[in-house]
């Protein structure tokens, strides 16, 4: 029973920003369609069936309203482009598991019951679309990571399970970032949050421009695998000369 756990500490993240002051949660709802193959001669006068196409169902979440969360703060954009993007479901840390699934916004409910007894709320309803996975082991993570940059600085040195970085260089009007793994998993790297696409780790990211001086980005590589629960590397990259 070590791994058993309530839902404290649990996490919905689209991409790699976390969506904040969350008091409800629900997983996907696997359902799979049933097909009547019944005949005349089916054995014992009892129906017969075959599996059909499964519904990957919705992930639901509820919680306060707040204007100063990043992650709300992306929703009400997210709706009206009708983005398809990554979500993840990471339940508490003791229990190494999460849902990883693709997702469309299909109900939004920003403080829509404004009530003088009750904090303000707000409402998400995802529609998983295609397969979601289950990932019951936390990802082994990243064994190194070189970013390119005259005279680069990545701060602290890095090491698997340090998880937030400064990177700073000069005169350099691009960089790429490359991690590494032990293990062959794959990486979806996010520059201020908008998805850049999803690569083998040890594969080189697309380019990331810095045009000027003081140019900043927040770059961040969501590091996963089938059946792992992912893990998030943050660098803060700034060009300083």
């Amino acid at each position: 029973m070590a791994n058993i756990s309530s839902g404290i500490g649990a996490l919905l993240t689209v991409g790699a920003t976390n969506i904040g002051t969350i008091t409800k949660l629900t997983s996907p709802q696997l359902k799979r369609t049933a097909i009547d193959v019944t005949t005349l001669s089916s054995p014992a006068g009892f129906k017969q069936f075959i599996a059909g196409l499964a519904d990957p169902g919705k992930i639901t979440a509820e919680g306060f309203f707040n204007t100063a969360d990043s992650g709300q703060n992306l929703l009400y954009n997210k709706f009206v482009s009708g983005a398809v993007d990554t979500y993840t479901l990471t339940f508490p840390s003791i229990t190494g598991a999460s849902w990883t699934a693709t997702c469309f916004i299909e109900e939004l409910d920003l403080a829509t019951n404004v009530d003088m007894t009750k904090a303000l709320d707000f409402k998400l309803s995802l529609q998983v679309s295609g397969q979601p996975n289950i990932g019951t082991t936390v990802t082994s993570g990243l064994s190194g990571l070189t970013l390119t940059g005259t005279s680069g600085t990545l701060s602290p040195v890095f090491a698997n399970g340090v998880y937030a970085y400064a990177y700073t260089f000069i005169t350099s009007t691009s960089i790429t970032a490359t991690p590494t793994a032990g293990t062959q998993q794959q990486y979806t790297m996010y520059v201020d949050g908008v998805n850049q696409g999803t690569f083998n780790t040890g594969s080189i990211s697309p380019t990331i421009a810095y045009a000027s001086l003081g140019t900043t980005h927040k770059i961040d590589l969501v590091v996963s695998g089938i059946g792992l629960t992912p893990l998030t590397y943050s660098v803060i990259g700034v060009r300083t000369a």
